[in-house]
């Protein structure tokens, strides 16, 4: 019971801090760029990136060591319905990544770069998609916790 109890937290501190991280890139990008922000932008994003790789190890440790096990999470459909936002989220979080990192690389040429305007609009919008697509995994950890089912 003390493994599942700290199984649970570790994967709350590890989605706060994704969730955090999504919504400190969403505010930056809506500063005006600068070198600065530019970096800071990649490494919010580096923390996004390991605390989603935090989630994802502490999920997996709480179903095949937690004690509900891998049989009640595989024939729940707000599982699944988690993992697939989750999933999708990490598929558009590959383009803002690639986006930061490509800009970090002209600021090593160009200290004065800063991307175009309607480029960084465009990476807000996608993490602003991933924040409010987030907002459905606590909802569906809430009703797959109660073993509620809506079909």
């Amino acid at each position: 019971m003390l493994l599942d109890a700290l199984l649970s937290y570790a994967h709350f501190v590890f989605a706060f801090i994704l969730f955090g991280a999504l919504a400190g890139e969403a505010f930056v990008l809506r500063l005006p760029p600068s070198a600065a922000s530019l970096r800071l932008l990649v490494r919010m994003d580096m923390f996004y990136g390991l605390s989603a790789l935090g989630v994802i190890a502490a999920g997996l440790a709480r179903v095949f060591y937690g004690v509900r096990g891998a049989a009640f999470y595989g024939a729940e459909p707000f599982f699944w319905a988690k993992l697939a936002v989750f999933g999708a989220v990490g598929i558009i979080s590959i383009w803002p990544t690639m986006r930061f990192l490509s800009w970090r690389r002209a600021l090593v040429g160009d200290e004065s770069f800063t991307p175009p305007e309607a480029e960084v609009k465009a990476m807000r919008r996608l993490v602003m998609i991933e924040l409010h697509l987030l907002a459905l995994v606590p909802l569906f950890a809430a009703f797959l916790a109660r073993g509620m089912r809506f079909w």
